[in-house]
């Protein structure tokens, strides 16, 4: 069985795909960041908390996206009293995640290869919607640090000198794998690198990756900035003649040799390539243009 690993007294994580935050509160309760992406994440969570003599009391959802908010619903529905905390704006996409599979189609009714659980994550109630600054859960006051970027509104949770810094930046194993890091807004996913590293930590753990000490945060942020750097060129190039969101995907995923195997995985990898679009069109570097067959982007003259 996976168990907490515990960085501090009060503060631990079970490592996996996702890491999920365990922290300490008073007479035996537990709060959790974030909950896995179904409910056999959920579960092994609350096993491991129960095995470390913790109660789950509470979750603290960093954003909305299905693998760190799907195992929301079995802890509310097995764990009596259980709290669902979750940002203003992405807590609509926690209660009702239908509303993900449809922005990635355009606000249409979405085809069924869009619904499943790794981007349509079961709904659950967020019970306490939360804002950046301080926020007392189960007796321990936690920091909420606005992180947005990867999602509309992420956020990170502070305590006790260690960060659970969700999808505000990954391993490089995990840039690795993916190419390009998946942005809502690249230019806010920039500048939340700069606040991670700012922050007054000796630990972070990522949503996605091993876990970072003050010795190794920049080297893996230096490669998250050199991600996002060559995802910028690969998208820039893309659009040396004058061409549709689906042909710059198609570009792109030539370039680095990586096509798409399921529609969902093209329709999130469209969206964040789209998010590019937009930042370089922002920056000056690029120009859109609607013409008879749609918008057309290509590089600025």
């Amino acid at each position: 069985m996976s168990t907490v690993t515990f960085i501090t007294e009060r503060v631990g994580y079970l490592a996996g795909v996702n890491n999920l935050g365990v922290i300490r509160g008073e007479d035996g309760a537990a709060i959790a960041v974030d909950a896995g992406i179904d409910k056999e994440a959920a579960r092994l969570l609350r096993r491991a908390c129960e095995q470390a003599g913790l109660r789950l009391t509470a979750v603290i959802s960093t954003h909305h996206h299905a693998d760190h908010v799907g195992g929301n619903d079995y802890l509310v529905r097995n764990l009596p009293g259980m709290r669902v905390y979750a940002p203003t704006r992405e807590a609509p996409f926690i209660e009702d995640p239908y509303l993900e599979p449809m922005y990635l189609s355009q606000g249409a009714i979405p085809v069924a290869a869009l619904k499943n659980r790794f981007v349509m994550a079961t709904p659950a109630p967020v019970h306490e919607r939360i804002a950046p600054g301080v926020l007392e859960v189960a007796g321990v006051t936690v920091e909420i640090v606005a992180v947005p970027g990867h999602s509309l509104a992420q956020v990170a949770v502070v305590v006790d000198g260690v960060c659970f810094a969700a999808d505000a930046f990954f391993g490089s194993e995990v840039l690795q794998k993916y190419g390009v890091p998946y942005a809502h807004d690249v230019t806010a996913q920039i500048a939340s690198f700069a606040v991670i590293e700012q922050l007054p930590v000796h630990t972070w753990i990522p949503g996605h990756g091993e876990r970072e000490q003050s010795d190794t945060l920049g080297a893996t942020l230096a490669n998250n900035r050199a991600a996002v750097a060559h995802s910028k060129d690969l998208v820039w190039h893309a659009c040396a003649e004058a061409a549709p969101l689906q042909t710059v995907v198609a570009r792109v995923q030539a370039q680095l040799a990586r096509p798409s195997t399921a529609l969902a995985q093209y329709a999130v990898f469209a969206s964040g390539i789209m998010a590019y679009l937009q930042h370089l069109q922002a920056e000056g570097a690029l120009d859109v243009q609607l013409t008879e067959q749609g918008p057309f982007w290509e590089q600025r003259r």
